[in-house]
């Protein structure tokens, strides 16, 4: 088998100059991609990170003009949860957590998958509660006690703490 080459050690692969003059080595099979072509250096993308999950949270229940009693209400979550949410802006929630969150503010599937997504978390598609979840934010129901029910009779976990 043939031995990679080394790389220089000089060669800053997060440095604007060096984008895009990324050589394909010649190891690298034929069908493997080739490095993208970046515009930008890690450190100017990374000054222009989006949202937490936390500030987009909070942005959502603005733009609905929801409380925070309702907001944790519907979603099953207890005061004292939510305020820790409220008061941490780097705040990762659990999926059942963000999940019933989403319900709450009766998300589309997209803003559902978007609020997902700035915790790290995704609905997958192998996952019965996720199918479940994602068949009744489909057709508009966002009664987490219904939900709840639901999950349940599937024997899968339910949403809210």
């Amino acid at each position: 088998m043939e031995e990679a080459p080394a790389l220089d050690e000089d060669y800053d692969l997060l440095s604007d100059e060096s984008a895009g003059n990324i050589p394909e080595p010649s190891y690298m099979p034929s069908y493997a991609p080739s490095f993208p072509s970046a515009k930008k250096s890690l450190d100017a993308r990374l000054v222009h990170l989006e949202k937490t999950f936390q500030q987009y949270l909070f942005m959502l229940i603005d733009r609905k003009g929801l409380s925070d009693p309702e907001v944790y209400r519907r979603a099953n979550i207890d005061r004292k949860h939510f305020s820790k949410i409220r008061n941490n802006v780097d705040y990762t929630p659990s999926k059942r957590t963000a999940l019933a969150l989403a319900i709450a503010l009766e998300l589309s599937l997209d803003e559902t998958k978007d609020l997902l997504e700035r915790a790290g978390l995704a609905l997958s598609p192998s996952l019965m509660s996720d199918m479940i979840i994602k068949y009744c934010i489909e057709t508009s129901n966002y009664d987490i006690y219904e939900i709840n029910c639901v999950l349940f009779k599937y024997d899968q976990p339910t949403l809210g703490v």
